[in-house]
């Protein structure tokens, strides 16, 4: 395969970041952090545990799974070791965060790593959106966060966020051993305590730091000599096209507005279509 998209060289950046006996938690509508849970299992970490559906399915799988936008719920029951409540869920992200991963999906992000989900704007100009969930319980909890950006512009990289929701590390904070890993279209980016605020860690091939300055809405170094991402490899990109995701799912992450819309209805159509 000679080419990949920016949806696909995220997923591939994201699932490098589950580690072999990491525990995945998966939110409700985040395709891309589930086929990047998906990839990362069916390659370098087969022992990853996946709790899907907002955590409260804990499924066991040995091969590559499908995603679905109707049938999620079904599948991961199929392949289920065990459905918990939400306060059993919490239980287990509080106990085990050293284990824990989780990837959000920011509205605003500043260069200390804080996140919004909630609302934008001032006064009677503000906008409310969906809310944080579990974002303020256990971004301070947990020592690996990682967000992903499917569009790096402006409006997403603030200098400052509209509302505090997820928890960054704050340059004159006390030392802390958390770590802070945002995954874009644009490149890999990584906060944490002893650098104080937003750096890039990679730049994706055919990506330049201008575009990284012009689409930043706050100065981020970049020094001389950085790292260029490894690109995806021909089985990471067959995997996600012909056993993970053929349905091309993920690219509701990537579009907005009424072609976001269109596509969806389009998806759903080939769903129903199909037998579950």
């Amino acid at each position: 395969m000679n080419s990949y998209t920016p949806d696909e060289m995220m997923i591939v950046c994201m699932a490098r970041e589950l580690q072999n006996n990491d525990i995945a938690a998966q939110g409700l509508t985040t395709p891309m952090a589930l086929v990047a849970y998906y990839l990362a299992k069916a390659t370098h970490a087969p022992q990853a545990t996946i709790m899907q559906l907002a955590g409260n399915i804990l499924v066991h799988i040995d091969e590559p799974r499908r995603i679905s936008i109707l049938y999620n719920e079904f599948r991961a029951m199929e392949k289920a070791v065990h459905q918990g409540t939400q306060t059993e869920v919490y239980e287990t992200l509080f106990k085990r965060t050293d284990s824990i991963i989780e990837f959000f999906r920011p509205a605003q992000i500043d260069k200390y790593g804080n996140s919004n989900n909630s609302l934008i704007g001032k006064d009677d100009a503000k906008i409310r959106l969906p809310g944080g969930f579990g974002i303020p319980d256990v971004s301070p909890l947990y020592p690996r966060t990682v967000y992903y950006v499917p569009r790096h512009e402006r409006r997403v990289f603030v200098e400052r966020v509209d509302y505090l929701g997820g928890l960054g590390v704050e340059a004159k904070a006390a030392k802390t051993r958390r770590q802070i890993r945002v995954v874009t279209n644009l490149g890999v980016f990584k906060v944490d305590a002893d650098f104080g605020s937003m750096r890039v860690h990679s730049i994706h091939p055919g990506v330049s730091p201008e575009q990284i300055k012009e689409n930043t809405g706050f100065e981020i170094p970049i020094p001389r000599g950085i790292l260029e991402t490894t690109p995806p490899t021909d089985e990471e990109i067959g995997l996600i096209r012909e056993k993970i995701d053929p349905l091309n799912i993920r690219q509701l992450e990537i579009l907005s507005g009424e072609e976001r819309t269109k596509t969806l209805l389009e998806l759903l159509e080939k769903e129903l279509a199909e037998k579950p």
